[in-house]
């Protein structure tokens, strides 16, 4: 294993860190984020109801995406993930209860 000194590990997570952001100009890259985002927050939170992925789109009118899911029975859930430049954050989950 290569050691590596506490300055060259901060200099290292920093450029990571710099290399994901700038990635995620790039409208790919921006599918995969609200991807990845909505898969971790679906199998944390809904394991049990077997959700499989469907697709992923950019929705224009709201400026945010839209990740579509589908259940078992064939009903299917949109998740709506912001912001548009780094789309990891849960704006609408269909799923959760409203009081």
């Amino acid at each position: 294993m290569i050691r590596l000194s506490r300055t060259k590990k901060v200099m290292l997570l920093c450029f990571a860190i710099i290399l994901i952001i700038v990635a995620n100009r790039i409208s790919t890259v921006q599918h995969l984020t609200a991807r990845i985002a909505t898969n971790l927050y679906v199998s944390l939170k809904y394991q049990d109801l077997d959700l499989e992925y469907q697709n992923v789109e950019f929705s224009p009118q709201f400026g945010d995406y839209s990740v579509a899911y589908k259940d078992k029975d064939g009903k299917v859930y949109g998740f709506m993930v912001t912001p548009k430049s780094m789309p990891v954050i849960i704006l609408h989950d269909p799923l959760r209860e409203t009081p």
